[in-house]
């Protein structure tokens, strides 16, 4: 797989990996933020513990934006946690450091009704 496809790989397996796993991809410095708030840090990885994880995950409209040892990517994600439906636009920053790659930004945004 090419870079680009790993980090596609890696952001997709942060919606459904338990939390252990995620956590090993997540820079101890991110911050998440979702419509509901903001998280940061250690306190990412705890609200994963907290709830079930997500499945039936889509993700369409990719974008991917790369320069040095930087990748943003970007797209619309739909997936489903019970009976609950999530339908969001997200933005996601990965940086690589001694060649491991470590999320630092993820946002979740609704999008416009109309």
């Amino acid at each position: 797989m090419s870079r680009t496809e790993d980090r596609w790989a890696d952001e997709e397996s942060l919606w459904t990996l338990g939390a252990a796993e995620a956590a090993l991809r997540i820079a101890p410095v991110c911050i998440m933020v979702f419509p509901e708030g903001v998280m940061q840090g250690p306190e990412i990885v705890e609200g994963m513990k907290q709830g079930s994880r997500w499945q039936n995950l889509r993700i369409s409209d990719r974008h991917t934006s790369e320069l040095g040892d930087t990748m943003v990517l970007a797209y619309r994600a739909r997936a489903t946690r019970g009976s609950t439906e999530r339908d969001v636009l997200c933005s996601s920053t990965w940086v690589r450091q001694a060649g491991d790659w470590k999320l630092i930004q993820h946002q979740q945004t609704l999008p416009a009704r109309g």
